[in-house]
């Protein structure tokens, strides 16, 4: 019943492609209909930019696979293979996962703010957490322990107010930032440890997640781009390796 539910709702569109096609596999691994239903609300709302853009709009701070056109698409889906990887360590109930999936495929949907204006907003945790109250979801409190995970995905670094957009702040505005750290770092849930962990991971340089060596970080570019950044450069510049124009790890010696 709810497969055919899903299919109803994805085909209804006809040949047309919806935003959100491109993460039709991660959506397929929801089970929960209601849980599935709000992401892809979500989904389809979200500014068009979040299918665009890099992980990293400075590119300092993720591996060479997310940057470029759709880097934050690649970071999300590499993500979403972690939060199963700790669902399953920590032995999750289907709704937990569901649950963890979700929060992982939204975490990052305000990463600019609501409209994106082509750097990283650092309150992109709370913006997306007060952003996603207008979707639907029965359950409440599984709605909580969903919006909170992207609430808090990026602890220790989460704020209520920008850190780097202001020389002062108030001590309200001060005692918001302290809050806002010390309920991610010292109550988190399972889920949102999930979604911590998996977000943190797959976006480290030193640890560059290349799946089935599938994944070439410069198909995506303009031509102008290419020629700058090649992936002989690319392979150069983070110690990878080219076989058959696809980066991947290099090979012990």
């Amino acid at each position: 019943m709810e497969s055919n539910i899903k299919e109803n709702i994805i085909f209804s569109k006809g040949d047309t492609m919806a935003k959100y096609d491109i993460f039709l596999d991660e959506l397929g691994k929801i089970k929960d209909i209601d849980i599935w239903q709000f992401t892809l609300s979500a989904l389809e709302a979200v500014d068009d930019k979040f299918y665009t853009e890099p992980a990293s709009s400075s590119g300092k701070y993720h591996p060479p696979e997310d940057n470029g056109i759709g880097g934050l698409v690649r970071h999300v889906k590499k993500g979403v293979i972690v939060v199963e990887e700790f669902a399953r360590r920590a032995l999750f109930s289907d709704m937990e996962k569901d649950i963890s999936i979700s929060a992982f495929l939204l975490h990052d949907s305000c990463k600019d703010g609501v409209v994106w204006k082509g750097h990283t907003d650092y309150t992109h945790g709370y913006i997306a957490y007060e952003w996603l109250q207008q979707f639907k979801l029965e359950d409440a409190f599984a709605k909580e322990v969903l919006t909170s995970a992207v609430r808090f995905h990026m602890a220790p670094w989460v704020y209520r107010h920008p850190p780097f957009s202001q020389d002062t702040f108030t001590k309200k505005e001060m005692l918001e930032n302290m809050e806002e750290m010390q309920r991610a770092l010292t109550n988190p849930s399972r889920v949102e440890l999930a979604v911590q962990h998996a977000d943190y991971w797959s976006s480290r340089k030193e640890m560059s997640y290349l799946p089935g060596a599938k994944i070439v970080a410069v198909h995506d570019m303009t031509p102008e781009d290419m020629a700058k950044c090649s992936p002989e450069v690319l392979a150069k510049r983070y110690g990878l390796a080219v076989e058959n124009g696809v980066l991947v790890p290099s090979k012990p010696q």
